[in-house]
């Protein structure tokens, strides 16, 4: 019997080069170097999976929002032409449109390939929230029902996802729990990972903390699906902290749901993909999930001492400027509006691309 391990990206996944346009090259990368130590590095595969490995299935919608871009390119070539469309698709909420010109102007070309993401996905649900949350729901019931026909019975499944990515799979999740043959009367999910979950600030139809994908031991029902769910953020990461995703106010128990703010910085982009699963606090649960008969957390102080040992990405001026900028950004409060979180998520990419900036002039390649 083999394995799944669906991953799932956040916002900007499309700003890839020519030459390597999948998402997913470097996390599947970089799961292979965590499980090396254990001697699973060969055991991640992204086809054809034999008994005992794990086969990687990337999640992925960022094509909804590139096709647009794409669209809106033939149509002006400058990016300063794009706002008004932006605000044509907002015209039923004219507030937040109103505040399109200076989100873009504070943000730079970070609005347009990241901001707009998470603007459209949760504003927009003709057009990209409804269709994005129906296809990922197809992708995980296509490779989960194949995986169950090859393994000749119920596959150990396991999620991991990052910012947008982690509301995308809960809308996902729930979408395919509206249908009575997926539940969890039917259906078990071994573990979710996320990372950067943002699916309580972006809650759009289905609530945060009691739909399928809580956990199972859950008091008061409705039971969930999950066996063992783990969220964590980063202590320097503002869009992560806005509504901070927490299970255990909401009857998740101790046993299934594991929290934790992580504090170490080792880029500039603290609220990076492989910034937060390179952390060994961060990937050795999957890892212990994956494999639990192979004593892995017994490996884990080592693994924090090399880690945070490790330089890390070697701009350290960028990175202590970066530390500051972040520390200034005001988290809005629980029940402000949405367009809150978007003036957060604008405000931390535009430090996040300046840092980016700085750190090349600090050691160009």
């Amino acid at each position: 019997m083999y394995q799944l391990l669906f991953v799932i990206h956040g916002m900007g996944a499309g700003e890839r080069p020519a030459t390597d346009p999948d998402w997913w090259t470097d996390l599947v990368s970089s799961l292979r170097g965590y499980a090396k130590p254990l001697g699973h590095d060969k055991d991640f595969v992204t086809s054809n999976p034999k008994s005992g490995q794990v086969l990687i299935v990337p999640l992925t919608y960022h094509g909804f929002f590139d096709d647009l871009r794409k669209s809106w390119k033939q149509q002006t070539p400058s990016d300063t032409g794009w706002i008004p469309l932006v605000q044509q698709l907002l015209a039923s909420d004219p507030a937040i449109a109103a505040k399109v010109p200076g989100w873009a102007a504070s943000a730079g070309e970070f609005f347009w390939t990241h901001v707009l993401d998470v603007l459209l996905y949760r504003l927009i649900p003709v057009g990209f929230t409804t269709p994005i949350r129906d296809d990922i729901a197809l992708q995980i019931e296509t490779a989960w029902h194949q995986a169950d026909l090859d393994n000749g019975s119920r596959t150990p499944v396991h999620f991991l996802a990052h910012s947008l990515g982690t509301a995308v799979l809960h809308d996902a999740i729930c979408r395919m729990a509206s249908f009575p043959e997926f539940g969890p009367g039917t259906h078990s999910i071994n573990s979710i990972v996320t990372l950067a979950n943002v699916s309580s600030v972006l809650e759009n139809g289905n609530p945060a903390y009691d739909s399928a994908d809580r956990t199972v031991h859950n008091a008061p029902p409705p039971q969930g699906m999950t066996q063992a769910y783990f969220s964590f953020r980063h202590e320097l990461d503002p869009i992560a902290a806005v509504k901070a995703f927490d299970g255990l106010p909401h009857g998740w128990p101790t046993r299934d749901y594991h929290g934790q703010v992580v504090f170490d910085v080792k880029d500039w982009n603290v609220h990076g993909y492989t910034h937060y699963l390179d952390n060994p606090a961060v990937y050795f649960p999957l890892l212990d999930r994956l494999w639990p008969d192979d004593d892995v957390f017994l490996k884990l102080p080592k693994a924090v001492a090399a880690y945070q040992a490790a330089r890390g990405t070697p701009c350290p001026q960028a990175i202590a400027k970066v530390r500051a900028d972040l520390g200034t950004v005001t988290i809005p409060a629980p029940d402000a509006p949405v367009s809150d979180f978007i003036e957060t998520v604008t405000k931390v990419v535009a430090i996040l691309g300046a840092a980016r900036a700085a750190c090349k002039s600090e050691h160009p390649q």
